[in-house]
């Protein structure tokens, strides 16, 4: 299965990192990543050289010039549906207490969500690729968003192309529509989901029964992960893997886990706990990347879910939205 390229479809963003203390204004000066849910995942993937497709909007400017140089340079081949407009961006800061951080988004109206992802023909998109991969934060964002994820979805299947969908939920996106009537019309084409048990609840109508007493090593979540994956199968046998990844902070501590069922076994990772945490940004879309990275690889469902955790552990200590040369998936 090692060939091919693997599509990310998704809006490319700005992040603002204004210091927490407020020096920024005074300095005049703040840090500013590249950022995107599916960037993110490209991202990784071009760095552990694999080939990869971003289909995406970039306004017709100096800004989306020099952001499509960027990809380039990483080795991402850019679609880039093209119009008079501006990036969408988020502020959120790079330090401080991670657990109580607060996320602005300002990416209404953006290029990414007035667009009409019309400039490309199927075989464009879909020539040599071999997976493609969405998050759920993407049908959020315009109707024409999601009417493209549910068309390559479709297109994508009728290929035999694998595809993977994140269960990112982001309530300030969905402001008050229900998420599941979008998602559940995805569902009939994934092959790889990965999320958390309360996103599951959130996006796919599967209630967490468990009694849970809110810590990381309470067994009933390893319970609930199984069921809410079995029951997943149940109503999507199209589905072959689900991925939950647990990460639970208190102030800078973290500790993280995660659980893959597949072949109706759950494989649980080893656990990972830091007195402190340096960034909490694309830690699961560097999960995400090292789990394409596996089954791509053909690496074993143990290897691929010990692999994918400590990828999204050392992620916590990056800053930025994505992963740097200090994490090397083949040198973990």
């Amino acid at each position: 299965m090692d060939s091919g390229k693997i599509l990310c479809f998704g809006e490319l963003l700005l992040h603002f990192a204004p210091d927490s203390a407020g020096n920024w204004l005074g300095e005049q000066s703040m840090k500013i990543f590249v950022g995107g849910a599916e960037y993110n995942v490209a991202s990784a993937l071009a760095q552990w050289n694999h080939p990869v497709k971003l289909l995406s909007a970039l306004p017709e400017n100096f800004v989306g010039e020099h952001l499509e140089a960027q990809l380039q340079h990483k080795k991402i081949e850019v679609l880039a549906e093209k119009r008079t407009g501006r990036i969408g961006t988020f502020y959120l800061s790079s330090d401080g207490d991670m657990q109580h951080a607060q996320v602005i988004y300002d990416r209404f109206p953006s290029v990414f969500t007035q667009s009409e992802f019309s400039s490309f023909r199927p075989e464009e998109i879909f020539g040599d690729v071999q997976w493609l991969h969405i998050s759920t934060i993407t049908p959020a964002l315009s109707d024409n968003a999601f009417l493209k994820c549910l068309e390559l979805m479709k297109e994508a299947a009728a290929r035999k192309i694998t595809v993977s969908l994140d269960l990112n939920y982001r309530a300030a996106l969905w402001q008050g529509r229900n998420p599941s009537e979008k998602i559940l019309e995805l569902m009939p084409y994934v092959n790889v989901l990965m999320g958390n048990i309360w996103s599951i609840q959130q996006f796919l109508d599967i209630p967490v029964t468990c009694e849970l007493d809110g810590t990381f090593n309470d067994k009933n979540l390893l319970q609930q992960a199984e069921q809410s994956a079995t029951e997943i199968q149940k109503a999507y046998p199209n589905v072959e893997m689900v991925a939950n990844t647990f990460r639970f902070t208190q102030g800078d501590e973290v500790n993280y886990y995660a659980t893959l069922y597949e072949h109706g076994q759950l494989y649980v990772s080893e656990p990972y706990y830091s007195e402190k945490v340096e960034e909490r940004v694309g830690s699961g879309d560097s999960f995400m990347a090292a789990l394409i990275h596996g089954k791509i690889k053909g690496h074993p469902t143990r290897q691929i879910v010990e692999d994918a955790t400590k990828v999204a552990f050392r992620k916590l200590f990056v800053k930025g939205d994505t992963i740097n040369e200090t994490i090397n998936i083949e040198q973990l």
